[in-house]
């Protein structure tokens, strides 16, 4: 069963990277937008993508203990076959210690069927986990699942802040791309954090899943509604991220002592 390991400090998961992110934008307190789309990292942002496997890791095996090393790649990431049909978003910091990736997040896209290709078209982690709830409702090609969210500072209310980023993005792109419902299979306790966030509907019982070596429950997250409530504890912030696409979007403001030397 997973655990929180408490000596392992949100300062010590997140990772630094040397990045240009912040160059045109030096007093710009955050970055977010499209970090990758079907495991590519979007030009010029690279390193940045490689760095948030390693934030992955970090929380999910190091300190929430979410997944197991067996889980990882030889390179020490948990990379997997659905970060090749994924929608990756970003939340950056700019940091005096350099360029920090604070929050990540990917859309699963069931996909159309590709000649070749084994996965598109296949059914989402949800529907493997929860056969019972699917079984008689073949979800369409536009289905997505929210999945990897991780908001990590060492301020609760900058963490709050960039976990309602994160959101925004996803909703922002499901809305930008016309894609349809959207899915997830969380623990209990996030539930019921999400809750205070956004519109979800519980649509399964409590399970233990063995991959995340936790107790999950599925939900089914209201895009319009969710959309809506965004809308109004950011302000503008998802018309924003609508008209931006694919550039990043800069929140928020620094000091010119605090600038990234990145």
């Amino acid at each position: 069963m997973s655990h929180v390991d408490q000596t392992v400090t949100n300062d010590a998961v997140i990772p630094i990277v040397s990045s240009s992110v912040f160059d045109s934008a030096a007093d710009s307190r955050l970055a977010l937008g499209v970090l990758a789309v079907d495991g590519t990292a979007v030009p010029g942002l690279e390193a940045e993508y490689l760095a948030h496997f390693q934030l992955r890791r970090r929380v999910y095996v190091d300190q929430t203990g979410q997944l197991s090393e067996k889980d990882l790649l030889p390179d020490g990431t948990d990379r997997d076959d659905d970060d090749s049909r994924s929608v990756t978003f970003c939340v950056l910091e700019n940091h005096i210690s350099g360029t920090r990736v604070v929050g990540v997040s990917r859309l699963i896209v069931r996909g159309m069927p590709r000649q070749g290709d084994t996965l598109h078209g296949t059914r989402l982690p949800v529907e493997e986990f929860c056969r019972d709830v699917f079984e008689n409702d073949e979800l369409p090609w536009d289905s997505v699942e929210v999945s990897r969210v991780i908001a990590r500072h060492e301020k609760a209310v900058v963490q709050d802040s960039i976990q309602w980023h994160l959101f925004a993005l996803m909703l922002a792109y499901v809305t930008n791309h016309g894609l349809g419902r959207a899915f997830a299979i969380i623990e209990p306790w996030f539930e019921r954090h999400l809750k205070s966030i956004i519109t979800i509907d519980r649509i399964g019982e409590v399970r233990f899943v063995e991959h995340y070596l936790d107790y999950n429950v599925p939900i089914e997250i209201d895009v319009a509604d969710s959309t809506a409530t965004v809308t109004s504890r950011t302000s503008d912030l998802v018309e924003r991220l609508l008209a931006a696409e694919p550039r990043l979007v800069y929140v928020g403001r620094i000091s010119a002592t605090e600038t990234s030397a990145a």
